[in-house]
């Protein structure tokens, strides 16, 4: 079968959440399927995330993006109710040509898009057509807007109108989409919408050794997205001086992508470091002995928890943090919502290396229970794919 992929970014390893999980989707399907993928991209930057996309025998059409171009459709779009300044961002004339020439030339049996914003390319196309939305940006959005004021909060407002209601028309136009969450399902409103959770590549993450034996708490996540600078500031501001007192020697790695400069302001503070990227997450969640999720915002599901998880470190979330990950609360993950019970949850693992133990060994169970890719893969070739000969929906 062939397989047209389109996506804003390379799926790649390493990097944001949706280039992982289009990463792992591409990789699956490659092994018996034909993919032609168009994204944006830099040749230059994204030579090493082509060559291993090709190596999997996926042929990798990179697109240039036109800042100008992008600035001029997102001011158009404000007189445009129904189209999402994400999506007008993204939208390009080299991109729908392109587009457009395999459609007529290649001719796919289907076409694969991660995430909404990519879909203002694909207009003339009306064959089978599988979403993965990952999360709810409507949901995002509105949680983001209680944290915003002024000008910026009204944008946000406009937005989140504006992708929610662009969600529903999504997933009645797509044959089938996908999100992480049952709870950005929810908040999309459509039965349309199938819930197919997160993996993780257990080869990359996985406990290197018994545990570390110092006092260091880690956040990881890609450090120029709002709800993860939000969460670290939120935790530097409500939870960081008095988790200092009660547990002197104590240090806070920040490890993560392009920190941002309220982030990077944080390595004034000698027990705090702030890394920007590394070379392997897993080596730093697995020097460290609690992995913190203190997420005020964002939605769909959290790597950075599946990640600790699948490296035996216990980790201490908020509820919305751990959102729809279906760890069980005390047993593999501890939840804490307020600034006294987050400080406490984490004071307590740090102290308790039996109740260190237990947490991070049930949350190892959970993963590799729950979000290995190659199943979860398989139930998303199951539920698209395979129902396209009898044009079957999911």
């Amino acid at each position: 079968m062939k397989i047209l992929a389109i996506s804003v970014r390379i799926p790649e390893e390493g990097k944001k959440g949706e280039q992982v999980l289009s990463f792992h989707r591409l990789s699956f399907l490659a092994k018996r399927h034909a993919i032609h993928l168009i994204c944006f991209g830099v040749p230059d930057q994204d030579a090493a995330a082509v060559s291993r996309l090709e190596a999997l025998g996926i042929v990798v059409q990179l697109i240039h993006w036109n800042m100008f171009e992008a600035g001029m459709n997102v001011l158009l779009s404000v007189a445009n109710h129904s189209e999402p300044f994400q999506c007008a961002l993204f939208n390009s004339k080299l991109f729908r040509h392109a587009v457009e020439c395999i459609l007529t030339t290649w001719q796919p049996d289907a076409v694969y898009a991660v995430m909404v914003r990519v879909l203002g390319n694909l207009n003339i196309y009306r064959g089978p057509l599988f979403v993965d939305m990952v999360d709810s940006m409507g949901l995002n959005f509105s949680r983001r807007v209680t944290m915003e004021h002024g000008l910026k909060r009204y944008a946000f407002e406009m937005e989140c109108k504006r992708v929610s209601a662009y969600e529903i028309y999504v997933a009645h136009r797509a044959s089938c989409s996908f999100v992480v969450s049952a709870v950005d399902q929810q908040f999309i409103g459509s039965d349309r919408v199938r819930v197919l959770p997160l993996g993780i590549n257990c080869q990359q993450f996985f406990r290197q050794s018994d545990g570390s034996s110092d006092l260091v708490i880690v956040f990881t996540g890609n450090m120029n997205y709002k709800p993860n600078v939000d969460a670290v500031l939120w935790f530097y501001s409500k939870c960081w001086n008095a988790l200092k007192e009660a547990v002197p020697g104590v240090r806070w790695v920040i490890a993560g992508s392009n920190p941002t400069s309220d982030v990077e302001v944080l390595r004034s503070d000698q027990a705090i470091t702030v890394t920007g990227r590394v070379p392997s997450l897993a080596a730093v969640i697995n020097a460290s002995r609690v992995s913190i999720a203190p997420m005020q915002s964002g939605s769909g599901m959290q790597f950075k928890i599946l990640e600790a998880m699948a490296c035996g470190v216990p980790v201490v979330a908020t509820s919305l943090g751990l959102g729809d990950i279906g760890a069980e609360r005390d047993r593999d993950v501890l939840l804490a919502d307020t600034p006294e019970s987050f400080v406490q949850a984490v004071q307590t693992l740090l102290y308790s290396y039996e109740l260190s133990e237990r947490i991070g060994n049930a949350g190892l169970r959970y993963v590799n229970a729950n979000h290995t890719w190659d199943t979860l893969n398989a139930e998303f070739e199951k539920s698209t794919i395979a129902t396209i000969g009898n044009r079957n929906i999911c």
